[in-house]
């Protein structure tokens, strides 16, 4: 159960609150310089030492890629109706008792509703770090997983669309950065389950389910957006984008451990999307102005155009798939959700070792309290017989001295 926060402030006690609710309600200016904060009535601080050794982990600032510096919206709570919600319940979570307990974040999640490349970006991703000779390599643990994504990869060098996906996909890799080698699981699902999942909020579907338990275990979630949908895009479309994704990552940021999950936000077609992108600034500006639920929800994301896939006029009005694509930025979404990952398991040791140093001092403290108690009863006992010899001896020469 996550720790509960009682913060005490002007002569009145206030809580408990998740970390997550103090850190909003320190944005949204409602602490005062001279709060003090309580912990289980064990562990009591003042702003500064409650900031530096209790830091919003959802504040990160993500690597090798540009942010939106977006600030927590302030709700118009007070501290004393404030608590852990993010002001919105996403109408998709169910209650507690029918989400089971999270035993491992172990999946690096691609949402992107219909249409959104996810298979293409996957295999892209995969082939790109799979012929890696050095730096974040991946490799698939089936002989299956890595033929139908290297097959997707043929088919594009081969000027052909794949199929879209049908059914949903368990596909398991190792990562390995040279340092460190990690498992995840990738998952590739049918669109349309997206729009089922967090928009219909139609959870009945088998297909929903998985994808619903998919996202309750991610360790890391990188949301494809089109560009060209945000500003051109059919109504449903712009809805699955903006208010499907808002579901989405409220799902996971309302669920256990759900506020360490790094999220990335990846612009897809990014040679085609250029110019539309250039006309809003820069890429961050460009999430602020067509998705502002989203980059509110998320606070501080990092932004990455890319690319896996550029495309040629086939003569009929579409395109194919240009046999001499060059992926762009197609592996920096995955390597800044990497690096989040790692800061967050250094965060989680710097912690157990200053746990382990003060349990190591407090054992050290009671150590050295026992041994003081001993020494003390040695020394009344050393004493008391020195007193009692002593007694015992000026009795015998009283006797003798009185004969």
């Amino acid at each position: 159960m996550p720790s509960q926060w009682f913060i005490t402030q002007n002569e009145k006690r206030l809580g408990p609150f998740s970390l997550e609710s103090v850190h909003d309600m320190f944005a949204a200016g409602a602490i005062g310089p001279n709060a003090w904060f309580s912990q289980d009535e064990v562990v009591w601080s003042d702003n500064e030492e409650f900031l530096r050794n209790w830091p919003d982990t959802r504040q990160e600032t993500a690597v090798g890629a540009e942010l939106i510096p977006v600030s927590p919206v302030d709700s118009g709570d007070s501290p004393d109706n404030a608590s852990s919600s993010t002001g919105t319940e996403a109408l998709t979570d169910p209650p507690a008792a029918d989400r089971a307990p999270i035993i491992e974040r172990d999946a690096i999640l691609i949402l992107g509703r219909r249409r959104a490349g996810k298979t293409i970006y996957l295999a892209t991703l995969y082939n790109t770090l799979w012929k890696a000779v050095r730096g974040l390599t991946m490799k698939a643990l089936s002989g299956p997983a890595h033929e139908l994504l290297m097959s997707i990869v043929d088919q594009l060098k081969r000027g052909e669309w794949p199929e879209a996906t049908l059914g949903t996909r368990q596909l398991e890799f190792l990562v390995d950065d040279g340092v460190q080698k990690r498992l995840l699981v990738a998952f590739d699902y049918s669109g349309e389950d997206f729009r089922r999942a967090f928009v219909e909020e139609d959870t009945n579907p088998p297909q929903v389910k998985k994808l619903l338990n998919y996202v309750d275990r991610a360790a890391a979630v990188i949301l494809l957006l089109d560009p060209a949908v945000a500003v051109s895009g059919k109504h449903s479309e712009v809805v699955d984008d903006d208010f499907g994704m808002v579901q989405a990552v409220e799902r996971i940021r309302n669920w256990q451990g759900g506020h360490r999950v790094p999220v990335a936000i990846a612009l897809t077609k990014a040679d085609r999307n250029k110019e539309l992108i250039q006309s809003h600034g820069t890429a961050p500006e460009f999430v602020l102005r067509h998705y502002p639920a989203l980059a509110r929800t998320l606070q501080r994301v990092a932004v990455f155009p890319v690319s896996a896939v550029q495309e040629v006029p086939d003569g009929n009005g579409s395109t194919l798939p240009n046999r001499d694509s060059m992926p762009i930025n197609i592996d920096l979404p995955l390597v800044n959700c990497l690096e989040s990952l790692k800061q967050t398991e250094r965060r989680r040791e710097r912690r157990a070792a200053r746990r382990s140093a003060a349990a190591a001092q407090q054992e050290s403290y009671r150590l050295e309290q026992e041994a003081f108690v001993r020494g003390n009863r040695r020394l009344a006992v050393i004493m008391t017989c020195v007193l009692v010899l002593s007694l015992c001896t000026m009795a015998v020469l009283y006797m003798l001295m009185t004969r």
